[in-house]
């Protein structure tokens, strides 16, 4: 890699947009899938989540392999890794349908303006901070399978007021991970020396993705209970 610092940077800057595009991309096919979804093909979108194998929890369980693929095949085939994220994207979207179709409009556009504005600040921070993250990164991660433990048990308990504090851990979670992610992006940039890193940017964009989703649906359920 070249050591000239205006070189280098243009290179972090040019992962920043291609990771951020991916993402945007994600975003955008999530975006369509669910308003389609909710509007003119909502009768056949319960039908095909109604057919599909175990259901939401099927989509969920197909959601969490095509991650785990992603993961592995991120350097390896860069195609699959962009291929397998617009699916993401898509099946994730037909789950949003239904999860937002439970809410008014203005909760959906208020717990959005609230997600995005607090992803930017810290992403931005995760992106400008000299400070190391990784602790907080591997905290977060900590806490998220607390939280995903927590939530198991509490669907047997069906219990509103722990649904609603694992809700406000879940932001806090996923602010640490947006700004921890944020900073992996350079780093990752340099332990892949510059190289073709597309399959590397469509992973990062993922993480991006979940991020910022898992904050959106968090400041819902929290604006609902307000």
């Amino acid at each position: 890699m070249n050591n000239n610092p205006a070189i280098e940077a243009k290179g972090v800057n040019h992962f920043y947009a291609k990771v951020y595009g991916i993402f945007a991309l994600g975003l955008g096919i999530s975006a369509i899938s669910a308003y389609l979804a909710m509007t003119i093909f909502f009768e056949q979108t319960i039908s095909f989540i109604s057919n599909f194998p175990l259901g939401l929890t099927g989509i969920w369980l197909a959601e969490i392999i095509l991650v785990v693929l992603l993961s592995a095949k991120a350097q390896k085939n860069p195609s699959l890794t962009i291929a397998g994220f617009i699916v993401y994207s898509l099946l994730n979207g037909l789950v949003l349908s239904i999860t937002l179709s439970m809410y008014t409009q203005a909760l959906v556009g208020r717990a959005f303006a609230t997600a995005t504005a607090t992803f930017l600040a810290m992403a931005l921070y995760g992106a400008m901070t000299k400070r190391d993250l990784s602790g907080i990164g591997r905290a977060a991660i900590g806490l998220l399978v607390g939280v995903i433990i927590a939530t198991l048990i509490n669907f047997f308990l069906q219990s509103s007021g722990i649904d609603y504090f694992l809700s406000y851990v879940t932001v806090l979670i996923f602010l640490g991970l947006t700004a921890y992610d944020n900073q992996q992006i350079r780093h990752l940039y340099f332990a892949t020396e510059g190289q073709d890193n597309t399959g590397f940017a469509a992973f990062m964009a993922l993480q991006l993705y979940l991020d910022f989703i898992n904050l959106f649906l968090s400041f819902l359920r929290i604006f609902s209970r307000n």
